[in-house]
């Protein structure tokens, strides 16, 4: 198997071998079997805090495994280190992206993607609306599915352990290159409170699966990708409404095809992410 780390060779290799050099918002709303109408949380239930300020740690790491036409596999290694500031206020949510390492090194993506910042309201339901980036370009569209998710869809009544519900979207994203058609559906679930590193939380998990259907172009060459793939994650929430930790786990089958042409590369990606939430000191009047 051969090995290569250089950032986007999905779509270099599949033009080498063929002879060639905003997110919108969630369509549904998700039906918790809770008591998801009231707007305080019911004694006993977990909610997210309404006034909220963490510095975000995320470090992610994806493989792939790439089927050329003549049957050999090849290997990339991708990651993403990002350090962001995270703002609850209210309904309010704002995330600034303060720096950003990528896997391998760019240092020019990074300086243009570094500063964006994501605003957006939270819903009754848990359901993110209005979310938009202060910029564009294609690394901070693949972010912004990164960012949107930081936090757990969960009803503004809260969420007692035990009490499962499910959610659908369909909405468009980016993925690499591709403009990507996006729907999935999410089972979620709220186990009970346990202790971790030596802090009380309660642990609110999701699994989601998805289709997509995506277009691009590249090297003057349109291109498809069709995937089937699923998310996993775990949000460790504390007693107060923060999120502590999350560990999400993604896989994905892709099929990456030029129309017309007869060659095409199947592609499995398997990624890993570990967010780390740490609590903003609030300024007092003097500052």
């Amino acid at each position: 198997m051969q090995t290569t780390s250089h950032r986007g060779l999905i779509v270099a290799a599949l033009l080498a071998t063929m002879g060639c050099g905003k997110s919108a918002a969630p369509a549904t709303r998700p039906t918790p079997k809770t008591n998801a109408a009231s707007a305080t949380p019911s004694a006993g239930s977990v909610a997210l805090s309404t006034l909220w300020q963490s510095r975000v740690l995320l470090e992610r790491r994806d493989s792939l495994i790439l089927t050329l036409p003549d049957g050999s596999k090849q290997l990339q290694r991708l990651g993403r280190n990002a350090l962001l500031t995270l703002i609850v206020d209210g309904k309010n949510l704002t995330v600034t992206l303060d720096s950003l390492q990528l896997v391998p090194a760019s240092p020019e993506a990074s300086r243009e993607a570094i500063g964006t910042v994501w605003t957006g309201w939270l819903g009754a339901y848990g359901k993110l609306e209005n979310f938009t980036a202060s910029r564009g370009g294609i690394l901070v569209e693949e972010l912004t599915q990164t960012v949107a998710n930081l936090l757990p869809r969960l009803p503004r009544g809260g969420a007692r352990p035990g009490d499962r519900w499910a959610d659908t979207s369909k909405k468009t994203i980016r993925v690499e290159i591709f403009r990507t058609e996006d729907q999935r559906t999410g089972q979620w679930r709220v186990a009970g409170a346990m202790d971790r590193e030596g802090i009380r939380v309660i642990p609110v998990q999701v699994r989601e699966a998805f289709e997509q259907v995506g277009r691009g172009s590249s090297a003057g060459r349109n291109m498809a990708m069709t995937a089937q793939g699923s998310r996993s994650a775990v949000y460790y929430m504390t007693l107060d409404g923060r999120v502590e930790v999350a560990t999400v786990i993604d896989s994905a089958a892709k099929l990456i095809t030029i129309p017309g042409s007869q060659q095409s590369i199947p592609t499995m990606q398997y990624s890993r992410t570990l967010i780390r939430y740490r609590p903003l000191a609030a300024k007092s009047p003097n500052d």
